[in-house]
């Protein structure tokens, strides 16, 4: 699967969600919102716009990974945002967090994805709009800058 990055760093080699994490810019702020995982967003085709903002300005970059590290998120085949408490005890052991505090449907697919699928990343309509699919990913990928621009021109 082919995905696609716009950003205002020129010359990377590997898209990191640690780095990206920390660089947020105005139109992935909202994204973090919902879930404060690090991870670098991706359009899933070449002239894809952002639906908030429209155009991304920055370098554009190419990024292959396989179809099957990429949930669909958000119809949930696996149901794996329906084992909440098997998720609050993974994250009682592993990170000493009360079973009692609430959990995050993102963070509880992710990481039972993860273990159990080989997940790195979502897929979803951005803004509900299946025609502008988004990918998000938490895992470095190495990432090749594209020779053409990422938006034609209107003649």
């Amino acid at each position: 699967m082919i995905l696609y990055h716009v950003s205002s760093t020129p010359d990377i080699e590997v898209l990191d969600p640690a780095v990206a994490g920390k660089n947020l810019r105005n139109y992935s702020t909202a994204e973090y919102r919902a879930w404060d995982r690090p991870r670098v967003f991706y359009f899933t085709r070449l002239g894809q716009e952002d639906t908030g903002i429209g155009r991304i300005q920055g370098t554009p970059y190419r990024v292959s990974v396989r179809r099957n590290e990429i949930y669909p998120v958000m119809d949930d085949p696996l149901k794996l945002s329906h084992r909440v408490r098997e998720y609050k005890e993974i994250r009682e052991q592993e990170k000493g967090t009360p079973k009692y505090y609430p959990a995050n449907a993102f963070e509880v697919v992710a990481t039972l994805g993860e273990r159990e699928h080989g997940i790195k990343g979502f897929v979803y309509p951005q803004s509900g709009d299946s025609e502008n699919m988004i990918v998000a990913l938490w895992e470095p990928v190495p990432a090749e800058k594209l020779d053409e621009p990422f938006y034609k021109e209107a003649i």
